[in-house]
């Protein structure tokens, strides 16, 4: 008797790639490539094949794939903190690795050199295929790690320790264009509140404010910096930190969204308008600044296509084809309701 058209077709016998590639009238390896490529198949094919696959409960044996192709089809997601910013650039990530049939593994590192190595190693030693490294740390030292490099790709910054490819933005310019866009505004005492400063961009984001303020001719001193961690708690106390300096600043550049709505809760807090009496401008132009009342102003990062670019450029790197070794995306201010010309200039 021939199977019949449910799920399971014989008992707990699951439905094997022909049994699929039989009931649609298609050839085992266009099944295969919707499971597998489905980039390389219209959208309608796609999902046909994905819809019969469900239903006749078919799943591909990835042990014995992997067995035959030597790889795992997952790829393994460095990231330094799981904040809201590197789960926005993890869903272009994910966009990618469904159309490009790959797995991404989240990995937590807290800027940890040594912990990085050790995901490396993991990687080399056959886990995943490759590694995407979300904003590495700054060391003096090089990773310690034993095993040759798996493919790795650098996102959001160039890596300090290795010349890894990356898919970047400038975060210097970027800092440049948001110091000089409060710069336009009229304001000449701007005071910036860092990043964590074991971050390569959060070097590069004080970089730019500082060039920004020479190119501007105006003060830099002690009372222009305060040192933050990119979390909403470090813009409260740098901000609370800013309130008692002997020159109050009428403007801040705070080195990311989460910084700069920590600061913003404390100067209204103060007693201060916003943006009236204090401009703040962020970076990164995460969802929740868009949503913040007032709304954010700050410097928009390509967070999707930063995601979804690296893991394409890492797929590449694994199937042995040439790429460019660097590809930086553009940044734009994004000016809304927490940046003004000052109410009074002293």
């Amino acid at each position: 008797m021939a199977p019949s058209n449910t799920a399971r077709l014989d008992g707990d016998r699951r439905a094997t790639l022909v049994e699929v590639a039989e009931r649609l009238g298609i050839s085992t390896a266009t099944v295969s490539r919707a499971l597998n490529k489905p980039h390389l198949l219209s959208p309608q094919t796609v999902a046909r094949v994905r819809a019969a696959a469900e239903e006749m409960d078919y799943r591909p044996n990835f042990l014995a794939k992997n067995l035959k192709t030597g790889r795992t089809h997952n790829v393994l997601v460095v990231m330094p903190r799981l904040s809201p910013f590197f789960l926005e650039v993890f869903t272009g990530i994910e966009r990618a690795a469904n159309e490009f049939g790959y797995f991404p593994i989240i990995a937590y590192s807290g800027r940890d050199p040594q912990r990085e190595a050790e995901y490396f190693d993991q990687v080399s030693s056959g886990r995943a295929d490759g590694v995407l490294l979300l904003s590495s740390a700054f060391s003096e030292k090089p990773r310690p790690y034993k095993y040759k490099l798996p493919p790795i790709v650098s996102v959001l910054d160039a890596d300090p320790l290795d010349d890894f490819p990356s898919i970047r933005v400038d975060h210097k310019a970027a800092a440049f264009a948001a110091t000089t866009h409060l710069i336009k505004l009229g304001h000449r005492h701007i005071a910036h509140i860092t990043g964590n400063m074991t971050s390569p961009m959060a070097l590069s984001r004080q970089q730019g404010f500082l060039e920004a303020m020479a190119a501007a001719q105006l003060p830099v001193d002690e009372d222009s910096i305060a040192i933050g961690d990119f979390t909403p708690e470090s813009g409260e106390v740098a901000a609370r930190l800013l309130l008692t300096r002997r020159r109050r600043a009428t403007a801040v550049f705070a080195a990311n969204d989460e910084t700069a709505i920590g600061a913003i809760k404390v100067f209204l807090g103060a007693g201060l308008r916003i943006p009236e009496d204090m401009s703040v401008i962020g970076f990164d132009n995460q969802h929740l600044g868009r949503l913040y009342t007032p709304a954010l102003t700050t410097v928009n990062v390509p967070s999707f296509d930063l995601g979804f670019r690296s893991l394409k450029r890492l797929i590449e790197l694994i199937d042995g084809k040439a790429a460019p070794h660097e590809e930086v995306l553009a940044t734009q201010i994004i000016a809304r309701a927490t940046t003004a010309a000052p109410a009074n200039q002293t």
